[in-house]
């Protein structure tokens, strides 16, 4: 089996690195020979990263959705009969027009050219990827969304893949996808033809589910949890690996707001947030509590010094020292920083389930439903607070109140992370007859939507917890 895996993943972020990982480790258990593509912002990157050949997702790029051209199909050395190896060179006519335009004096003038000329290029390219793969996989996280981008960005994108692909003769289906900002008509009309197309979908939380029986009532389907929750590698730290003496806390900051790094930009806002936060970091440090910062995607990296430049530069040096910064670039090594935690604070959605994967109690510092609906859903709604109107005092208050039932709190994350991975366990061996029916003559439209509903019906049990 060949299978696509699409996401608007530029190899930063290690939620979206996550989802990745779950799902090739996972699809692997029930076909050991299936081979993986994936389809990103930055196919270099992600190919390196992953072990994966990688093919561009977009050909243009917009304001905050940024993509890369360049297909890689290293480090694995794809053969010339490979999907990805053929689909490398792009065709000859294209080429001319653009290196035609590039050497014109008017070239200013004729980039709508060179733009139109990089998309009719992309599409012929993408539709050749797509003739050699069995199944195209919209891949998990926040996919339904317009605010990376806009309309033209990612739920373009969705649009043309699923159409590229339904003429190609290969599936799509959306895996436990994320709905978030879908205002503008043309993204509606976009997600609308994209979700239409696919033979299954699954959305991560019920909000999400809602967001896509609104865009259209054909795309219905079984809520079943972030891919995340199906890692099947917890790395437990190394004899190496040292836990520091008396408590340590991960708080993992955001770029929320920041000019230049937002799409939605609110000075004031994030100004706000920087120095509640560094309050609270303060008061742990005065306490004798050891504080880590650390980032699951790398833009937030930047935020470090923000943070530490408004740390009270009144706190004695003693207590400065216990304050830290640890810059993760994989999965792995998140998940080994996370052993070494006792509780985490963070806002991004897959810092908050790598942390709750490992058993570590968390306050979600909350910028958008879909972080509220994850801790309602596991039963932590009491310590999530909104971002825009949390005050370093009442943050300190929940950590207290965290701490004290801190002992509970794993205990119940535990269970509810082992429940989440037997339904997506369920998913995938469903995907994996799924494909398997639809290689058979045998089997009809009819029984796949008949098998579709009754995983539906098996799976109302996700939401939240007590």
């Amino acid at each position: 089996m060949k299978v696509a895996l699409l996401t608007p993943y530029d190899g930063g972020n290690l939620g979206d690195a996550a989802i990745q990982e779950a799902l090739i480790g996972n699809f692997r258990k029930y076909d050991p020979q299936a081979q993986f593509y994936g389809i990103t912002l930055h196919p270099e990157y992600t190919a390196e990263r992953h072990h994966i050949p990688c093919y561009p997702l977009a050909a243009i790029s917009r304001p905050y959705y940024h993509a890369k051209n360049a297909p890689s199909v290293s480090p694995a050395n794809v053969s010339a009969t490979s999907p990805l190896g053929k689909s490398v060179e792009a065709p000859t006519f294209f080429e001319r027009v653009k290196r035609a335009v590039r050497g014109s004096p008017f070239r200013t003038s004729l980039k709508p050219l060179v733009r139109f000329v990089q998309e009719c290029a992309h599409i012929l390219r993408s539709y050749h990827l797509l003739r050699n793969v069995d199944m195209l996989v919209v891949a998990g996280g926040g996919q339904l969304d317009e605010e990376w981008g806009g309309s033209w960005g990612h739920p373009y994108a969705l649009a043309k893949w699923a159409v590229l692909a339904r003429a190609a003769g290969t599936s799509v289906m959306f895996l436990s996808v994320g709905g978030c900002r879908t205002d503008l008509w043309l993204t509606n009309l976009f997600l609308r033809i994209a979700l239409s197309l696919a033979c299954y979908r699954s959305y991560r939380d019920e909000g999400s589910r809602q967001i896509a029986r609104a865009i259209t009532p054909t795309a219905d389907g079984p809520v079943v949890p972030d891919l995340a929750f199906s890692l099947s590698f917890i790395t437990q730290p190394s004899t190496t690996t040292t836990k520091a003496t008396g408590l340590h806390v991960g708080v993992s900051p955001i770029a929320y707001a920041r000019s230049g790094m937002w799409p939605t930009e609110d000075a004031a806002q994030y100004e706000r947030y920087m120095t509640e936060l560094a309050l609270f970091v303060g008061a742990l440090l005065k306490r004798g509590t050891c504080v880590t910062l650390f980032s699951s995607s790398s833009p937030d990296e930047q935020l470090f010094d923000d943070l530490h430049t408004r740390i009270d530069p009144n706190l004695e040096s003693e207590a400065r020292a216990r304050l830290s910064s640890s810059n993760v670039t994989s999965v792995q090594d998140l998940l080994v920083l996370l052993h070494t935690l006792d509780f985490v604070v963070a806002s991004r959605l897959h810092g908050l389930i790598l942390s709750f994967l490992v058993g570590k109690p968390s306050i979600a510092l909350s910028y958008d439903h879909k972080v509220e609906t994850l801790m309602t859903d596991v039963g932590l709604k009491t310590y999530s607070l909104d971002i825009r109107s949390f005050t370093s005092k009442n943050l300190f208050a929940t950590f207290l109140i965290l701490q004290a039932k801190g002992t509970l709190v794993k205990s119940e994350l535990n269970a509810t992370c082992s429940h989440y991975d037997q339904l997506l366990q369920s998913q995938y061996r469903f995907v994996a007859e799924l494909r398997a029916s639809s290689l058979s003559s045998s089997h009809s439209k009819t029984n796949l939507v008949a098998s579709d509903k009754h995983l539906c019906e098996t799976r109302s049990d996700v939401g939240p917890r007590s």
